[in-house]
């Protein structure tokens, strides 16, 4: 027996991944076709963008406060303020970390690439300076394991390391990104009317999106909860979620406030947006059995509650009120453009949806197009409810990790244009 447990002990130490802080390097640096000139680096800079990490370990401390300080004095510099900035925070899921060979590392490089080009493109359309694309990695050990079935079965464990990063120093460092945003939206307003907004855009996946909700849910419910008059207010611009491993028990809140406020402005926005595949068996079964287990002993006053306590809110059917499915002629589209002609009409077609969409806006069950797929209103709440839940086809993101996958992300840069980029 004592033999067997030392071989059980033995295998799961092997499979451990490091709990180590992976960006060690504060200083910037310039990114360089060699791929490991930056691998311990905490801020990357080219031409195009710069990229920021900030690290967290698994009881939810910044693994190093100085990371942090070091990311908001680069986005609080001369250079940045003078340009305005479009900050995106991603914030990876289970599987994933800060290192640099992590393929999500990669992904968020690359659209980063072709943010900054979407950005060239729409300044020079409306004859502005361009604005700096920033990029803020929030990397944490979301993958704890990487030998099977141990990657596997950290599942569970993941989701409590990230409910603890969640409610910890998250919370903090996205408050002063957005008193970031403050500053420069400060800057803008003395009357540099050349300028474009400074733009925040928080992105989560996974577990990613779990703690982006529960760093944020309080704030997006105190900011929302006001007068009925006033225009709902979120958190910087826009808050994604894809495939966010949460309870949908915990969205009550939102969805009820949204549910009995009695006015919306005309063309109101998303504030919130949460995608999730229909195919995804992460959040879609993985999930609610480990929650059949963890509340068994749980009292609740129906079946609906008891289904919303253990389900992901994308699976939540009661709560869904949108879907994503491929556009319907786009097995006709004619042949891909050269790449500078796709960026252009790229950027036409997000600046005529946003018009298609104040059209709609008033309207239940609109359908938009965005790139080679559909967003369709269900009809289930008021047509300008800025809180969105939206079922993905499997065309689209095909489970838990296809987040990258080309037809979504065409789709997500052109809703990230159409509802925040264009608007200013």
């Amino acid at each position: 027996m004592r033999g067997i447990v030392a071989l059980v002990l033995a295998v799961t130490l092997a499979g451990c991944a490091g709990n180590a802080q992976y960006r060690t390097s504060y200083q910037p640096c310039t990114a360089t076709a060699e791929k490991t000139a930056c691998e311990t680096a905490s801020l990357e800079e080219n031409g195009d963008y710069l990229l920021g990490f900030v690290e967290f370990d698994d009881q939810g401390w910044l693994w190093d406060r100085k990371q942090a300080d070091a990311l908001v004095d680069r986005l609080l510099a001369r250079d940045a303020l003078e340009s305005g900035l479009l900050m995106v925070v991603y914030v990876h899921g289970w599987r994933h970390n800060a290192s640099s060979g992590d393929d999500n590392v990669a992904s968020f490089r690359e659209t980063l690439q072709r943010i900054h080009s979407y950005e060239r493109l729409a300044s020079q359309s409306e004859g502005r300076p361009e604005r700096k694309v920033a990029g803020i990695y929030v990397g944490w050990r979301g993958l704890s394991a990487d030998l099977e079935p141990f990657t596997t079965l950290s599942f569970w464990d993941r989701k409590n390391t990230a409910d603890k990063i969640g409610h910890g120093a998250l919370t903090d460092l996205l408050v002063r990104l957005e008193e970031v945003q403050l500053s420069h939206l400060a800057v803008y307003d003395e009357g540099k009317s050349r300028l474009a907004r400074t733009k925040l855009i928080v992105v989560g996946h996974s577990f990613g999106g779990q703690m982006v909700y529960s760093a944020l849910s309080q704030i997006l419910i105190d900011r929302f909860s006001g007068v009925n008059a006033e225009e709902p207010q979120t958190f910087g611009d826009l808050v994604i979620l894809v495939n966010p491993a949460f309870e949908a028990a915990r969205f009550t809140p939102l969805r009820d406030l949204a549910g009995v406020r009695k006015w919306y402005p005309d063309g109101q926005l998303p504030l919130v947006a949460i995608f999730t595949s229909e195919s995804d068996q992460a959040t879609g079964v993985a999930f609610p059995a480990g929650r059949w287990f963890s509340t068994l002993f749980e009292n609740y006053r129906d079946r609906e509650q008891k289904l919303a306590d253990r389900q992901t809110v994308g699976h939540f059917e009661p709560y869904r009120t949108h879907e994503l499915r491929p556009r319907p002629q786009a097995a006709t589209l004619p042949p891909p453009l050269p790449e500078a002609e796709q960026k252009a009409a790229a950027y036409r077609a997000a600046q005529s949806a946003r018009q298609q969409w104040i059209d709609l806006s008033s309207r239940g069950g609109w359908a938009l197009e965005l790139g080679g797929a559909q967003l369709s209103h269900l009809n289930r709440t008021v047509p300008r409810n800025p809180f969105y839940v939206v079922s993905v086809d499997k065309r689209i993101i095909d489970g838990h990790g296809d987040i990258w996958n080309p037809t979504f992300l065409e789709f997500m840069r052109q809703f990230i244009l159409f509802t925040t980029v264009v608007k200013e």
